[in-house]
C-alpha cells in the first residue's frame, strides 16, 4: 500500500513538472525581439531530401528570421547545422542558400556548420563572427532552452525571435513531451564553454 502511494505521488510530481515546465515554454515563447540587433542566430534543425531542403520545422525558422532581416537591414545573420547521418547537405548550406532565394543578400549571411547540438551553436556561431547584440530564431517551444544556451555560451545581449508552428506540425505535439526532458537536460549537464575547451585542447594536441 505504501509503495503504491509513493508511485502516486512521483506520478503527480512528474506530471506537475511537464505542466509548469509548458506553461514557462510558452509564456518565453511570446517574447519580442529587440530591434536593429547586430547579428541573428538560426538555429538549425532537419534538412530532407536528395538535394536537400528544409523540413517544415526549419522553413518556419527561416521564414521568420527573413522578415526580421527584411526590416533591419544592418542585421548580419549567421545559419548554424552540421551534417547529420540522414541528411546529404550541412543544415547551414541549405539555410545560407534559402535565405539568399528569399532576397537576403550573401554578404550579409554567415556559416556556422561544425555544431551538431543546440548547446554548441552560439560558442561556434561567436567564432564565424563577434555576435554582439543577439537575436535568437528558433522554434516557439525550444526559446527557451535556447536563449538559457545563448546567455551560457556567454553571450549577455540576446533575445528571442519566435517561429510558430502550425497546429499540423507533429514537432508541435511531440515537443510538449521532449522539450521538458531536454530542458532539465541542458539546464543539469550543457555548459557550452566546455566545447570550445575541448576544441583548444585538441588543437594543441595536433601541434
Amino acid at each position: 500500500m505504501r509503495m503504491t502511494k509513493v508511485i502516486e505521488y512521483l506520478f503527480i510530481l512528474v506530471l506537475l513538472y511537464f505542466i509548469i515546465c509548458n506553461v514557462i515554454i510558452y509564456y518565453c515563447s511570446q517574447q519580442k525581439p529587440d530591434d536593429n540587433a547586430d547579428t541573428v542566430v538560426v538555429l538549425g534543425t532537419q534538412v530532407i531530401g536528395t538535394p536537400a531542403v528544409p523540413h517544415p520545422t526549419l522553413r518556419d525558422r527561416l521564414d521568420v528570421a527573413v522578415t526580421y532581416l527584411q526590416n533591419n537591414p544592418s542585421t548580419k545573420v549567421v545559419v548554424c547545422g552540421g551534417q547529420g547521418k540522414d541528411e546529404s547537405a550541412t543544415e547551414a548550406s541549405v539555410m545560407a542558400d534559402y535565405l539568399a532565394k528569399k532576397g537576403i543578400e550573401r554578404s550579409r549571411i554567415y556559416i556556422e556548420d561544425k555544431s551538431t547540438r543546440t548547446a554548441q551553436q552560439f560558442v561556434y556561431a561567436n567564432q564565424v563572427i563577434p555576435l554582439g547584440k543577439t537575436v535568437v530564431v528558433t522554434s516557439d517551444f525550444h526559446l527557451l532552452r535556447s536563449i538559457m544556451l545563448a546567455k551560457r555560451s556567454g553571450i549577455s545581449n540576446v533575445s528571442g525571435l519566435p517561429a510558430d508552428l502550425s497546429f499540423t506540425n507533429l514537432d508541435k505535439y511531440y515537443a510538449l513531451i521532449r522539450e521538458p526532458l531536454a530542458l532539465l537536460n541542458s539546464w543539469l549537464f550543457d555548459h557550452p564553454m566546455e566545447y570550445l575547451k575541448a576544441d583548444r585542447s585538441a588543437e594543441n594536441d595536433d601541434h
